[in-house]
């Protein structure tokens, strides 16, 4: 740092120096001086100097002779009006004994080169060693300064770590949150976690948030751990299940009365993992009844949807796959049918759009129907919420499609 000033100094006053030489580098008044000039009174009458600036003074060479530059005066070759020495400097130059302007040109650049050197001392130890300031004595006054003092810096880091401990803590429930949607795909994973409350729970079917997943758990029977793909409960304004194909497809309804999940998520869900379905039914005598299967899955939405299930056990009798005999109304092997996207096998009607039952997996047409309309006992014809092989032609109180990770594989 010290040397960077003393170039600086140094420069600045060398090119102070150099216009108040001579004019036009010193080139003009060398010819002038080489000349012989006439005698006045026995000396020789030397030129003025012109100086190229209005501001600058004028300059005898016979003042330089006669040693006339110590005064501070206007005849000083650096003065304070031109700021190119500090007045704080005394300049005493060396006067040169030849008329030579080259020697007086190096005469004057040592004289530059000591005041510069002096006024780089000086900057320096004005920067270097600035005056130093008196301590304040009065800041401490006791032992008890210092505690204060100290616990206000014991307040400050803690509220500092509580603040890092809330952020960390934040990043542990997104890590969780995250871990979440990418691990628990179902009722039965939140069960394995310790989730033994039946009730309303989202998941994340795509695992990055775009399509979230409500639905209702079934925690408590046969051992809990079932997600509800559909369900129908008596009250007196129920959903209406007479919808089209888009509506089946997506899903709709809500998960904490009447819903169907959507057939793309039941897709996604069972070519995921293998699946158990179990059916619960109950009547208005308040009987219940329930048809179980090992092995459920559809297939995807180009092939309609395909429904496949088999391994039946319960009390409701198998209206879905009529225990492995086909014949005009057992589902299982049908596409998808709704009164918009006609599938099942009836060359005379769409099953669905005839009898305004809703969407199913339609035959010619079926034993089963539990997206039918809901009716109560004396209302119609008996098409409703129907498990003929149960309560032929009877309309259901309530019911409910579940399933589960399938234990036997």
């Amino acid at each position: 740092m010290a040397e960077v000033l003393a170039v600086l100094v140094l420069t600045v006053l060398l090119s102070s120096s150099s216009e108040g030489r001579t004019v036009d580098g010193g080139r003009q008044e060398a010819e002038i001086l080489n000349g012989q000039q006439p005698l006045i009174g026995g000396q020789l009458k030397l030129p003025i100097i012109k100086a190229e600036q209005d501001d600058d003074m004028l300059l005898g060479l016979n003042d330089i002779q006669g040693g006339l530059m110590d005064k501070a005066d206007d005849n000083a070759i650096f003065d304070d009006a031109t700021n190119r020495v500090p007045t704080t400097t005394t300049y005493t130059p060396t006067v040169p004994e030849s008329n030579n302007i080259a020697t007086i040109e190096k005469a004057i650049e040592e004289n530059v080169e000591e005041v510069a050197e002096e006024v780089a001392h000086e900057v320096i130890e004005e920067v270097l060693e600035p005056e130093e300031e008196d301590f304040d004595e009065d800041i401490f006054h006791s032992e008890g300064d210092l505690v204060i003092i100290m616990r206000r810096m014991y307040e400050a880091l803690t509220k500092r770590l509580n603040l890092l401990k809330s952020r960390v803590t934040s990043v542990e429930q997104t890590a969780g949150d995250v871990l979440a949607r990418l691990t628990v795909l179902d009722c039965a994973d939140l069960l394995s976690r310790g989730k033994r409350e039946s009730g309303v729970y989202t998941f994340h079917m795509d695992h990055n948030g775009k399509r979230p997943v409500t639905v209702f758990c079934d925690m408590d029977t046969d051992g809990g751990g079932w997600t509800v793909l559909q369900r129908r409960l008596p009250h007196s304004k129920a959903t209406d299940f007479n919808r089209g194909w888009y509506d089946y497809k997506m899903g709709f309804g809500n998960a904490s009365s009447d819903y169907w999940i959507g057939l793309e998520n039941m897709y996604i869900w069972t070519n995921t993992r293998h699946y158990e379905m179990r059916i619960d039914l109950t009547d208005f005598e308040g009987e219940s009844s329930y048809a179980q299967y090992e092995l459920f899955y559809i297939e995807s939405e180009p092939k309609g949807y395909r429904l496949h299930v088999s391994g039946y056990s319960g009390t409701a009798g198998d209206s879905m796959g009529n225990g492995g005999k086909l014949d005009n109304f057992t589902a299982d092997g049908m596409m998808f049918t709704t009164q918009d996207e006609d599938h099942d096998t009836s060359h005379e009607i769409n099953c669905a759009k005839y009898w305004k039952i809703g969407g199913w997996w339609f035959n010619r047409c079926s034993w089963a129907n539990l997206n039918g309309p809901y009716k109560e006992p004396g209302e119609g014809d008996g098409i409703g919420i129907n498990w003929h092989k149960w309560r032929n032609k009877q309309y259901l109180r309530s019911s409910s499609i579940m399933i589960r990770p399938s234990r036997n594989t």
